[in-house]
């Protein structure tokens, strides 16, 4: 047995050539001498591997530093004006999974400002983008109509202390008494908020009379809370049943603290929503 066995560890042990058929495929390994029938060859030091030394570090390459001193090509990696390396071919796993966890420790973005930037508009159903061109004309029929809308505070338009707060008692009274919502939810666990559907963002709309009243629960996900405004105002949602992320339903609001729109992530807790609230329902790609 120990005869056999050393035909993988050392070629010289090996029969003749004439008797050893495919015995004679494969290379020993330059590191720890195992016949492998696969083997790597270093780009640097232009040594023979097994899969088990076939990186740098597992085979400690003598020209290792050749490697780390290449300068960054404009796109990150690192330049080699040699042909495709074994490395590239079968990469380190471990250097792979650095990198998908840094990627995914990396912010989703929830603002318009930081999409513009990262997110590209795709054949028009990007939301942001949707949602953008949406604000823009009814910032222009703010403009021209001299405020009123719901969403005019965005846009620098102010009324007086006494009429914003006539006005929003009024507001809320209107939005409990109209609410639609699931009856199951405990009266204390409800948040009443206005929904408008931007089914078109290149079309105006009158906010005022197409937003919808609606309730949640505090105690739901975004996620959650809108598969049932959407069932209650009766918009076409196929969220749980599509993989086409330009057909989902994603829910923006505006961040009165920041005074800028901002996107409501479905994993978050509807808790995050205040009574009165206006969201915006936008189909597109996040």
């Amino acid at each position: 047995m120990s005869s056999v066995a050393n035909l993988f560890i050392d070629k010289q042990q090996a029969p003749p050539k004439e008797d050893q058929g495919i015995m004679d495929i494969g290379k020993n390994c330059s590191y720890c001498n195992q016949l492998d029938f696969l083997p790597f060859i270093c780009e640097f030091c232009k040594k023979t591997y097994c899969s088990n030394h076939r990186t740098l570090e597992q085979h400690h390459c003598p020209r290792k530093d050749k490697f780390y001193n290449q300068a960054p090509t404009h796109d990150g990696t690192l330049s080699s004006t040699s042909t495709i390396s074994s490395k590239s071919l079968f990469p380190d796993r471990d250097a792979d999974r650095k990198l998908i966890d840094a990627r995914l420790k990396s912010p989703e973005p929830t603002t318009i400002k930081e999409t513009q930037f990262r997110v590209g508009d795709v054949a028009g159903t990007n939301a942001f983008k949707k949602f953008q061109r949406f604000l823009n004309i009814q910032k222009d029929k703010t403009n021209s109509a001299g405020g009123g809308s719901s969403i005019s505070k965005l846009f620098g338009k102010k009324s007086s202390t006494t009429s914003v707060i006539s006005n929003k008692y009024a507001d809320m009274a209107k939005l409990k008494k109209n609410a639609q919502g699931d009856a199951k939810i405990a009266l204390a666990d409800r948040i009443y908020i206005w929904c408008v559907y931007v089914k078109d963002p290149n079309t105006s709309m009158n906010i005022e009379q197409d937003k919808k009243p609606v309730f949640v629960s505090k105690n739901w996900v975004i996620g959650k809370s809108l598969d049932s405004i959407a069932e209650k105002s009766r918009i076409p949602n196929i969220n749980n049943s599509t993989t086409r992320a330009e057909e989902r339903l994603n829910i923006f609001k505006i961040d009165e603290a920041k005074n800028e729109p901002s996107l409501v992530r479905n994993s978050d807790k509807s808790s995050i929503l205040k009574n009165g609230d206006v969201i915006y329902l936008v189909r597109g790609i996040i």
